[in-house]
């Protein structure tokens, strides 16, 4: 804030200030900004402050009446002492005063029922948006829950043979730890043997092992997925979109296998060259006296047996509709706990809008109490200076006089 911005926000406040810091209105230029803070709570005025007045009154009472400026009669032309007048103007500036502190509030209580009526729609419509949402999750944490005690998918012509239950995260870990090893098992069986099979092809180490980790991986992993997509293919139906890959998958990794038990078979059957003499030697395979059918079957059924359960861990993978159920209902508990504090910032908005009437009467009534109180703070004082005034004098009449002029028995 700028140093004229502070100027002349004092000179627009200074008229509040009596002596010291005044921590009302220090409150109320606070809250002059905030719709949201509600009227400026209308304090007393300060002890200190009311004793001062009520000594100046005493003070300057005493002092006129010992002055001579006073006689019995000075009252019973209807004339108005110079103290008096002063008073009389010093409580017309502070009820003007507080007239302005009291259009401020007022203005400020109806800038915080706006602002209650502008959220008052906000949270109607965000609690609104939010109702929905959460039916539509409810919906889908239903349906989860359908499937998951048997019921097909809706739309699939399954059995809904997924009807387990949810395995703890524990148990979940184990589980995936054992099959991970076990695929590293058949992984490191596998290995070697493709290596070696590449190994001819006569291609440089790089290219040899691409082909190799590329084979291994392709053939572990393609039944695996195929696996978790039939045992999807039971509840969804045969219109599952995952039919036609499924079947893709499983052809080709067969095709697969076929092909690297061939290859396997042919390079091992394949004739080497004796070193020495340079000539071609029958291959070691040969002296076993196994045939190239036979060999190529046991590579087979290798490749299958690896295949078979790697699918097997797929097929038999925990319920993927217990991941999207934990997943729903995790949405589900964040769209209430956002509901619930829509609801209830609309309801408080609702109450104060509700309040609206009544919060300006009591209003009205509070600052009429209150500047009633500080008008009556200049009559007691003009009550103690006539007091104080006639005690100087020591004039009966006088007393009498000053009772009839201010129509209250003399203090």
């Amino acid at each position: 804030m700028g140093s004229n911005q502070r100027r002349a926000r004092w000179w627009r406040i200074q008229p509040y200030l009596g002596g010291g810091r005044n921590e009302a209105l220090d409150l109320e230029l606070e809250m002059e900004q905030d719709p949201y803070g509600g009227p400026v709570p209308a304090v007393p005025v300060p002890e200190k402050e009311l004793r001062r007045l009520r000594d100046e009154a005493r003070r300057h009472g005493s002092r006129d009446g010992s002055s001579g400026m006073y006689d019995e009669w000075s009252l019973a032309t209807g004339s108005r002492p110079p103290y008096l007048m002063m008073l009389d103007a010093r409580c017309r500036q502070v009820v003007a005063d507080e007239e302005v502190r009291k259009l401020r509030d007022a203005h400020r209580l109806d800038q915080r029922i706006a602002a209650a009526k502008q959220d008052l729609k906000l949270y109607e419509e965000r609690a609104r948006r939010t109702q929905e949402r959460l039916a539509t999750v409810r919906e889908a944490e239903e349906r989860l829950e359908r499937m998951l005690d048997g019921a097909p998918e809706e739309g699939g012509t399954g059995a809904g043979r997924w009807a387990e239950a949810t395995r703890s995260v524990g148990r979940r870990r184990a589980g995936a730890a054992a099959r991970a090893l076990v695929i590293a098992l058949f992984a490191g069986v596998e290995l070697p043997i493709q290596y070696a099979t590449f190994l001819s092809f006569g291609e440089s180490r790089e290219m040899t092992w691409a082909f190799v980790l590329g084979t291994v991986g392709a053939m572990m992993v393609a039944p695996h997925l195929a696996g978790g997509w039939t045992r999807r293919l039971c509840v969804e139906g045969r219109r599952s979109v995952l039919l036609v890959t499924t079947a893709l998958v499983a052809l080709a990794w067969v095709t697969g296998v076929v092909l690297l038990a061939s290859l396997r078979t042919d390079v091992l059957f394949a004739p080497t060259v004796d070193s020495v003499t340079l000539e071609k030697a029958a291959s070691a395979i040969e002296g076993l006296g196994l045939g190239h059918t036979t060999v190529t079957l046991l590579f087979t059924a290798l490749l299958l047996l690896s295949g078979v359960v790697t699918f097997s861990f797929g097929y038999l993978a925990e319920n993927p509709y217990a991941a999207k159920l934990a997943d729903v209902q995790r949405v589900r508990a964040k769209l209430e706990k956002s509901l619930d504090r829509a609801v209830g910032e609309r309801d408080k908005n609702q109450h104060l809008v509700g309040l609206e009437t009544t919060l300006k009467e009591r209003h009205a009534q509070r600052w009429e109490a209150r500047i009633a109180a500080r008008a009556s703070t200049f009559e007691v004082c003009s009550a103690l200076y006539l007091q104080a005034v006639a005690e100087t004098m020591r004039n009966p009449a006088f007393t009498e006089s000053a009772s009839q002029w201010l129509k209250t028995p003399a203090l």
